[in-house]
């Protein structure tokens, strides 16, 4: 092996470590955002229960508290959506390198 090409292989090597360890803090916050996101939709879940048995006056509030844990999970999953985003065009930049 001539020095250059370990060396490129050392930057290869580093650069994917690097990439490998950036996915996993996304991975982790996607985790960390889509257990939110499901407790938050356990919770609209039995609210939607206690809605259907309210009195008008009181199921307007649970819908309208419904409505807007139903915005929390949705704004969880599309932060979900952009770090998963992030990670596959990370992988498309590191495969599609010349080393």
């Amino acid at each position: 092996m001539t020095i250059e090409y370990v060396g490129k292989t050392d930057t290869m090597l580093a650069e994917y470590s690097a990439m490998l360890e950036r996915c996993d803090v996304r991975n982790t916050r996607a985790r960390a955002l889509l257990a939110e996101a499901e407790e938050l939709a356990a919770e609209s879940r039995e609210l939607g229960s206690a809605e259907f048995m309210a009195e008008p006056d009181e199921a307007a509030a649970i819908s309208a508290h419904r409505s807007v844990m139903q915005e929390q999970i949705d704004a969880k999953s599309v932060l979900v959506l952009q770090l998963h985003q992030e990670t596959f065009e990370e992988w498309q930049r590191f495969t599609a390198t010349q080393w």
